[in-house]
């Protein structure tokens, strides 16, 4: 794989799923998305925590917040973040809303991140990446994290229902319709956004600034979806619920003893 990690390469090969084997059916195209998704799933020989180890979780601080906090859109910053000022850890997610393993991550650990970010325990950052366009020669993963963006730009709580909205586009097999630039506008509308956001993502607005966060994980020679606690890239299985917030509970205590 050019762009990442063959230290991922092992990884893939133990996400033996029903979704992955409808997509192994389709082939050639299959093939190449799974290997552009890089590094997802379980991964071995990493610095994070391993998640399911014999430690008991242990139990969460109080709560610091009853809703995530925001920050306005900065085009200088090739991500989206909530909670910058928690004293928690720093959460980093690089993500293709086209890549399967995103999707299949997003189902699992969602609900999870949403709940520590709404309560403030976690800083959170997301990095809308248009990865898989170059594989697939459409622009399905920039229209997505496009309209993500848009939807950011207008208002940074239509974001989880944007996030969904955009997984929920992504085809069940190679041999499905992408959908297009007018359909995923069309979505992003149904899931909340204005009309403004819909125009955004028909004009290609912030083609551009998601091109630079695609830079970004090109420069760290990742696949999708990569987590980062702190800085250190999580190795956990992704697929698995529970997993991640396992891992993040343990960081959120240990800082907060500090």
């Amino acid at each position: 794989m050019d762009s990442h990690k063959t230290s991922h390469e092992p990884a893939l090969s133990r996400l033996v799923t029903t979704r992955r084997a409808a997509l192994a059916a389709g082939g050639a195209t299959a093939a190449a998305l799974l290997a552009a998704c890089g590094n997802s799933g379980s991964k071995e020989g990493g610095k994070a925590s391993d998640s399911g180890g014999s430690d008991a979780t242990p139990t969460l601080p109080e709560p610091t917040q009853s809703a995530a906090v925001s920050v306005p859109f900065d085009e200088s910053k090739p991500y989206l973040e909530f909670n910058p000022d928690s004293k928690g850890p720093a959460v980093e997610l690089l993500v293709d809303y086209r890549c399967p393993h995103c999707k299949l991550f997003a189902e699992a650990q969602d609900k999870d991140i949403r709940e520590l970010v709404e309560k403030g325990y976690i800083n959170y950052r997301v990095y809308p990446r248009p990865m898989l366009d170059k594989r697939t020669g459409l622009s399905f993963s920039n229209d997505t994290a496009s309209a993500v963006v848009a939807s950011w730009v207008e208002d940074p709580k239509l974001f989880w229902d944007m996030n969904e909205a955009m997984f929920a586009l992504q085809p069940e097999s190679p041999e499905d319709t992408t959908p297009d630039t007018a359909e995923v506008a069309e979505a992003a509308v149904k899931a909340g956004a204005s009309e403004e956001v819909k125009n955004a993502v028909l004009d290609e607005k912030y083609r551009d600034y998601v091109a630079t966060v695609e830079a970004v994980g090109q420069e760290r020679q990742v696949g999708t979806p990569t987590v980062y606690i702190d800085g250190e890239e999580w190795m956990g299985d992704g697929e698995k619920p529970g997993t991640l917030k396992t891992d993040l509970v343990k960081a959120i205590v240990a800082k907060a003893k500090k």
